[in-house]
């Protein structure tokens, strides 16, 4: 990522206008075989061959299309899926593969691409990430001029920390989004390249990425990314030991969303766990509870789940602490979660920690070090080894600190989550 922030600094106006290559495999030996990993049976195999039916269509130049496909492969491919069970939301998208083997030549290039980026967000949704990247990189290849596709493939890499592709289609969304004036993805993939900086635990360079995205959005008027840039400028604050002054980053995020946007429940879950890594634990365990319904999405929902059972431990409550490793287990046994995996791990150690549980604490410790260790993910596994040490050193619990404004700003944000409404206000 720093060679993309000072490279790009750096080259002349009119280089910083071409779009540049992007990595489209990572360690597989044969292109979107991870699809085949994922999607068991008959249906995998029909995935993996349309993917890769469209990436060969996308790199063919439009005057050769027609020739690209034998005349028996739609009938074909129509046998293959009357014999497969298809989600009824792959209906649609897979119908439009086989009509792209029928007429590849006369093929819109929208349909192409909306059937791409239905498979992929069913995919995603269900935590096939490898399947998930491949749809959405077909989308992108086809689309070669669109920022917003590639900041898609950018974002989804970046879950399955395949680094190296993940920064490529980054630039690729930051030069396309230049070219085309489209201030709001340009902005969000500078707001990418931070996440997967602070996923790496390099914070100095997140937070550059970071004042990146609101500049941009300061300057076109993009109100609700100003809120996520305070919002993540809050989080490298937060991660790099700021103390309780952190949440006026919160506020400002706040006032730039309003009550009633989207991303405050994100937002409320970093004030949450911010509280609860300040020992805030009553107020974090309330957020806690109450953000569970807005987080359905697998990996999303183990990070929830993680910071209640911590907070649980925390305020000596054993039967949400117990609910909620009992959730979690059952998210990460379903193999629905790996990005977030560790991280909802440490919170079950930490709350185990706290009431006790010294051999629960270090077991799951132990699970989380191994699966960011084999993700690379820097900053989980250097937390990983804070948290056995921890555990391991079984020190006596911290009275919490003081923050009169804590409980205030708890109700408020409860309130806000529930749809009622309320602003923030200073801790």
């Amino acid at each position: 990522m720093a060679r993309i922030l000072s490279r790009m600094s750096r080259m002349p106006a009119s280089r910083r206008t071409r779009i540049p290559p992007a990595v489209t495999r990572g360690a597989e030996t044969l292109p979107g075989a991870p699809i085949l990993d994922e999607v068991s049976g008959d249906l995998g195999v029909v995935l993996w061959r349309s993917v890769r039916n469209v990436a060969l269509w996308a790199s063919t130049p439009a005057a050769s299309r027609g020739a690209l496909f034998a005349g028996p492969a739609a009938a074909i491919r129509e046998q293959d899926l009357a014999r497969v069970d298809v989600d009824p939301e792959l209906v649609a998208p897979l119908s439009v593969m086989i009509r792209l083997l029928e007429s590849p030549g006369g093929m819109e290039l929208i349909r192409v691409v909306n059937a791409c980026r239905r498979v992929s967000l069913w995919a995603e949704q269900r935590g096939y990430l490898a399947t998930a990247l491949e749809w959405a990189q077909a989308a992108a290849q086809a689309a070669p001029q669109s920022a917003a596709l590639a900041y898609a493939v950018g974002r989804i890499a970046r879950r399955r920390a395949e680094y190296d592709r993940a920064e490529s289609w980054y630039a690729r969304a930051i030069v396309a989004a230049r070219r085309a004036s489209d201030w709001r993805t340009y902005a969000t993939a500078y707001t990418g390249l931070g996440n997967m900086a602070v996923q790496k635990g390099n914070f100095p360079w997140a937070k550059r990425a970071y004042l990146r995205c609101l500049k941009a959005a300061e300057r076109h008027g993009i109100t609700d990314l100003e809120g996520t840039s305070y919002h993540n400028l809050f989080v490298t604050e937060i991660e790099t030991g700021a103390g309780l002054e952190a949440n006026a980053l919160a506020e400002r995020a706040f006032r730039a969303f309003g009550p009633g946007h989207p991303e405050v429940p994100r937002l409320a879950y970093d004030v949450a766990y911010h509280w609860m890594l300040q020992g805030l634990c009553e107020q974090a365990l309330r957020v806690g509870m109450t953000l569970e319904r807005h987080f359905e999405a697998p990996a999303e929902h183990v990070l929830v789940l993680g910071l209640v059972a911590r907070s649980a431990g925390g305020v000596r409550n054993p039967g949400a602490f117990a609910a909620a490793r009992g959730r979690l287990d059952a998210l990460l046994d379903a193999g629905s979660a790996e990005d977030s995996a560790a991280r909802g791990l440490l919170g079950v150690a930490y709350g185990a920690a706290s009431l006790g549980d010294w051999p629960l604490a270090e077991e799951y410790g132990a699970r989380a070090l191994r699966i960011a260790t084999e993700r690379r993910e820097g900053r989980v596994v250097m937390a990983a080894e804070a948290a056995l040490d921890f555990v391991r050193s079984r020190p006596s619990a911290a009275p919490p600190p003081e923050c009169p404004g804590a409980a205030t700003l708890a109700d408020q944000l409860v309130a806000a989550l529930a749809g009622a409404g309320g602003t923030l206000v200073p801790a």
